[in-house]
């Protein structure tokens, strides 16, 4: 796998100069999309624009959130980075989602509008967000590269496989290579949970946790267990009695949720679904669970994909970067680019940045490759 070479830290500086503007693109079906387009404030052409792919759920232009006292809009760093380097950056309101005030995700969803929020249809929304964007006269000559984190990395892989939307390259971020009736199957088994909980306790790095791993002394250890864990003896968590806590563990542990969301997509629950589970559809479950997986769609692409996913990512698993190099390796095809961060989740330590006012070394990857393509 390849590494970014290791920087110093870069430091967050919220005061770069950049215009925005908001922006109101229409749909195939009458229905509007709201925008938010950052672009450099010296009036300069540009060369490339980074297009935002949402992840699961609603999402707005800003993803407004508030941790403890800090109160931030997830997209304002990614503008200003981007800007920084003379390239523009837009993000977006999902169909059927405004703006809100009211805590914990700060935006107001019209349900019957967000059931058209599907892949088959978000695909075409993105596709008009492309052909909007290049009438602005900064950018009609600018290369269009698509950041897909989470889902947004299936739907950046469909967008960026139809020649009509003209992309130059794709960026995934928490890559998902398997169908997501997969994903959720190894986030609802086990899997994922042991993503989290080998890095605190397993100290041999054989894939399990021993007894004396999980009875550990160490600070970090007997602070994750007596609060995470709620102080669970070994023999509560070992349930299949094996002596060791591995996947099939949690699997048991785990089954009679996951039997519940398999339920409630079944008989098109969306209410329990959208309470219990996430803020989806059935719809959305069911064609995402029709769709081709990006390990094979991402063989036919000729564009250069880049892949940047953390070695602790807990929702999908690092293994299906392995997978897919591996895969392209046979094929002999030489157009992906993908790159692992150790000690990175999900959202690339993003966290860090925001709270620490520290880049992670995932995030300031980006645009290090952003930046070349930009040359």
């Amino acid at each position: 796998m390849k590494k970014l070479p290791l920087l110093f830290v870069v430091l967050f500086v919220s005061s770069f100069a950049n215009a925005s503007e908001i922006v109101k693109i229409p749909l195939f079906d009458g229905e509007t999309l709201t925008g938010k387009l950052e672009l450099p404030a010296d009036g300069k052409q540009i060369r490339e624009i980074v297009i935002y792919i949402h992840g699961t759920g609603p999402g707005t232009y800003n993803d407004h959130r508030k941790i403890g006292s800090v109160e931030f809009n997830y997209f304002d760093p990614f503008a200003q980075e981007f800007n920084k380097r003379g390239i523009a950056f837009f993000s977006y309101n999902k169909r059927g989602v405004e703006i809100g005030d009211q805590p914990p995700f700060y935006d107001r969803v019209d349900r019957e509008k967000f059931k058209k929020v599907i892949p088959s249809i978000e695909i075409k929304d993105i596709a008009s967000v492309i052909a909007a964007l290049r009438k602005n006269k900064r950018l009609k000559d600018a290369k269009v590269v698509l950041l897909g984190w989470s889902e947004g990395s299936v739907l950046a892989a469909m967008a960026g496989e139809d020649k009509r939307n003209k992309v130059a390259a794709i960026f995934l971020a928490g890559y998902v290579n398997d169908n997501l009736a997969e994903v959720i199957k190894w986030q609802n088994t086990g899997g994922s949970t042991m993503v989290t909980l080998r890095r605190v306790f397993d100290a041999d790095k054989n894939g399990s946790i021993g007894r004396a791993e999980y009875e550990s002394t160490d600070t970090t250890v007997t602070a994750f267990r007596t609060g995470r864990l709620q102080n669970g003896k070994f023999e509560q968590v070992d349930v299949n009695k094996d002596d060791a806590i591995n996947a099939e563990d949690f699997g048991i542990i785990l089954k009679p949720r996951y039997q519940a969301i398999l339920d409630a997509i079944g008989r098109g629950d969306d209410d329990w679904i959208w309470k219990n589970y996430f803020r989806i559809t059935t719809a959305w479950l069911k064609e995402h669970f029709a769709l081709e997986a990006n390990k094979d769609r991402l063989l036919r692409l000729r564009i250069p994909i880049y892949i940047f996913h953390g070695a602790s990512d807990a929702n999908v698993p690092v293994e299906g970067v392995y997978d897919l190099r591996a895969r392209f390796d046979k094929a002999k095809k030489k157009n992906l680019h993908e790159y692992i961060f150790e000690r990175h989740d999900h959202d690339l330590n993003y966290l860090n940045w925001v709270m620490k006012k520290e880049m992670p070394e995932g995030i300031r990857g980006m645009f290090e490759v952003s930046e070349s393509l930009n040359r």
